[in-house]
């Protein structure tokens, strides 16, 4: 949980960050910037932090030559001399408009903040906050004289819909601090790594997010890779599985692999073959295997349109299985070439 109903904004700059490969400039100011009054202040303030909320954090995964530019290394700058923040905010935007080379990469103001005493999962700490706007909206105003009125158009930046934005939280420096990132195209593959891994250079940390969202991705991928009917597994054996793990993690609040055996995967066979695909699976994208750990709501959350019990056939049907597997029968019809399913019920519902 964040919380910065006791913060206090210290230190705020903004600059310019066009897109290098375009050619667009860089723009840098040379000190902080002074709030005309207390509204502008709070606006802003609303507009950089209300959209953190979750318990997803990520970690800096380690700095880098100090004869380099990096986000780490001016954090840790900053955190150790406040003093130097608009020298090290400069640094940090110089080094995302070296990130900026794609061509969908858009150029926009580039925001850092110095907040004191914010707290982060019950501790007060200092945090370091970089912001960035991409896209502008068409605003009216309409001015009213006397008995009549005049409508302007003005462009602007909406309040509501932050671009791009990183907290980092002076706490657990060892382990490469704690950071809340938040990027609206982060689902864009061509630009998806640019800011979170080109610019941050970070990655998940190891939290209960982490933890459950890795496992249920490991899930699916057993249930879409090996629970196939070219392994002679019927598709209503694959739903039942993602069903019965969906369930697990809705109701359980801290995971246990040998619960997870005994409630979901049942059979010997099945908990052999989801054993060795997890090791694999482990093994491929570099994971550690953690057989205990809290199940993070978020994750399931997040997750659970990919666990869906749905049976797509052809582009005629869905059928949508959500228990009583048993209740489900498919075969062969020979003489008119087709598969098909017998599905049993006792009662029909509007």
């Amino acid at each position: 949980m964040i919380d910065f109903s006791r913060a206090e904004l210290t230190h705020f700059v903004i600059h310019y960050v066009g897109n290098k490969g375009l050619g667009e400039e860089l723009t840098l100011s040379d000190k902080v910037y002074k709030f005309k009054d207390d509204f502008v202040k709070e606006t802003l303030l609303r507009y950089f932090l209300s959209p953190f909320k979750t318990d997803i954090y990520h970690q800096f995964k380690g700095k880098v030559d100090v004869t380099l530019n990096s986000v780490a290394n001016v954090c840790e700058d900053i955190f150790n001399d406040s003093k130097e923040f608009v020298k090290q905010s400069r640094t940090a935007a110089e080094h995302l408009y070296n990130q900026s080379m794609h061509p969908k990469v858009k150029g926009g103001e580039f925001y850092a903040c110095y907040f004191r005493d914010a707290v982060v999962d019950g501790e007060l700490c200092d945090a370091i906050g970089f912001f960035k706007t991409e896209n502008k909206e068409t605003f009216l105003k309409v001015y009213q004289h006397v008995d009549e009125f005049d409508v302007d158009c003005e462009t602007g930046i909406n309040i509501n819909k932050l671009d791009k934005g990183a907290l980092i939280f002076n706490t657990e420096s060892k382990k490469g601090y704690k950071l809340s990132i938040l990027d609206v195209n982060s689902r864009s593959a061509e630009i998806a790594l640019y800011w979170e891994e080109d610019f941050l250079n970070a990655t998940l940390k190891p939290n209960a997010y982490y933890h459950t969202k890795n496992f249920i991705e490991a899930s699916r991928g057993f249930c879409e890779e090996i629970l196939v009917e070219e392994n002679n597994v019927a598709k209503q054996d694959q739903m039942m599985m993602l069903n019965k793990s969906t369930g697990y993690f809705k109701e359980k609040e801290k995971f246990n692999m040998k619960d997870f055996e005994k409630d979901v995967l049942v059979q010997p066979e099945l908990i052999t073959a989801f054993k060795d695909y997890r090791k694999d699976y482990n093994n491929r994208f570099d994971l550690n295997t953690v057989d205990e750990f809290d199940v993070s709501p978020t994750a399931v959350k997040k997750n659970q349109k990919y666990m869906r019990s749905v049976v797509k056939l052809d582009k005629n049907f869905h059928i949508y299985i959500h228990g009583r597997h048993d209740y489900v029968e498919n075969g062969y019809d020979d003489e008119k070439g087709l598969k098909y399913y017998k599905l049993y019920y006792t009662n029909e519902t509007n």
